[in-house]
């Protein structure tokens, strides 16, 4: 394929990249582009799925727009060639240069603009015009898929959004592929923590021995009947645990290995939630906001006995189901059994989603295992 061009070599904090400006017609460029989507087969993609919704013919949608309204897209298509391209400069501006671009039959994967491809195609099922349609296309030439991904996370997730468990995985690539000093420097502090919870949850999700196991819906993955909720979840609530200075610095697989016990220890405490754990809220927002929340203070417990174990924290969330009858809130006095967790029976505090109440419960449960060892 050799079309027109103009050559722009911009320039940010360390090299310059040539970029590319063109159009194509529509048709060109559904035959000639790739999408790299992020599943878990493919970790090293970064795309998401595209919204159904937005390509009906209802007001607001990009079908209804081509067809209907407007139909314009200035803003440019932005892809990439890994492989080779060859430019023929015709004339020099100074700033940019005019020629003729050579992309041969290299792929042409696409970064960003997947919402306006796609509307593109189902605008060619209802009139073939649309096969013409001139787009504005931004093409450079980086050889890196990591290069593809770090541009789509910065263009969506910077300026105007991507979904909040995709950017996690963003993160967890940025770690994989540059390490933790450099996506500090990137992200700070908390984009670190976010990279290393999605290491966590995808080690609790795989790991035979995790009471997790197979029962986290990853991003991308096809809901089934054994998932219990979404890794974005599990994400942030790991991230609270990553907050606490004790597990700074902390190996990724002995944090998994030790909130593998830990939940472990939960489930013998109640194991019908982990049999029916739709009818319980230990396993939903609540309960698994809250006990992630009180493992840093019974790992502490266990680690000032001199013994960090299944066995250890099992006797400390034990003592959830003893008496306490000096508690200052009223719920907390009796045995938090199954019937505090309970949906159809639980206080307010046990099935809310509210993070504020979520900390109260997390409050108050450390106080009922203190009141309990006597403290």
């Amino acid at each position: 394929m050799r079309v027109k061009a103009f050559r722009i070599n911009q320039r940010g904090g360390k090299e310059g990249v040539r970029v590319f400006i063109s159009t194509l017609a529509a048709l060109d460029l559904i035959d000639r582009y790739a999408i790299d989507r992020w599943t878990t087969e493919n970790p090293g993609g970064y795309q998401r799925v595209p919204e159904e919704r937005r390509f009906s013919e209802r007001r607001g949608s990009i079908v209804r727009y081509l067809i209907k309204e407007m139909g314009c897209f200035p803003s440019s298509i932005l892809l990439n060639v890994r492989g080779e391209l060859s430019f023929e400069e015709d004339e020099d501006f100074g700033w940019c240069s005019l020629g003729e671009l050579d992309i041969g039959e290299e792929r042409l994967w696409l970064i960003d603009g997947q919402h306006r491809v796609e509307g593109l195609k189902r605008a060619i099922e209802r009139n073939a015009d649309f096969e013409q349609y001139p787009v504005v296309v931004s093409i450079l030439q980086l050889p890196e898929r990591f290069d593809e991904l770090m541009l789509f996370y910065i263009v969506n997730r910077r300026q105007r959004g991507v979904p909040t468990e995709l950017a996690y995985r963003h993160l967890q690539r940025m770690l994989w592929e540059r390490g933790t000093d450099w996506l500090y420097d990137l992200e700070g502090k908390i984009g670190v923590q976010r990279g290393l919870a999605a290491e966590v949850v995808d080690y609790l999700c795989e790991e035979p021995a995790s009471p997790w196991h197979g029962r986290i819906q990853r991003v991308a993955e096809p809901r089934r009947e054994e998932h219990i909720l979404r890794d974005k979840t599990m994400i942030r609530s790991v991230v609270e645990i990553l907050k606490e200075k004790v597990f700074e610095g902390m190996k990724v697989k002995e944090l998994a290995d030790l909130l593998i016990d830990y939940w472990n220890a939960v489930s013998h405490v109640y194991p019908e939630a982990f049999e029916e754990p739709h009818r319980y809220t230990v396993l939903e927002t609540p309960g698994l906001f809250s006990l992630n929340r009180l493992f840093p203070n019974v790992y502490g417990l266990c680690t000032r006995k001199g013994l960090v174990t299944m066995d250890a924290m099992e006797r400390h969330l034990r003592l959830l189901k003893a008496e306490t009858p000096d508690h200052p809130e009223p719920d907390f006095r009796g045995p938090i059994d199954l019937d505090f967790w309970t949906k159809e029976h639980g206080p307010v505090i046990a099935i809310s989603t509210n993070m504020k109440i979520i900390a109260d419960l997390h409050r108050h449960l450390l106080k009922k295992i203190q009141l309990a060892q006597g403290g």
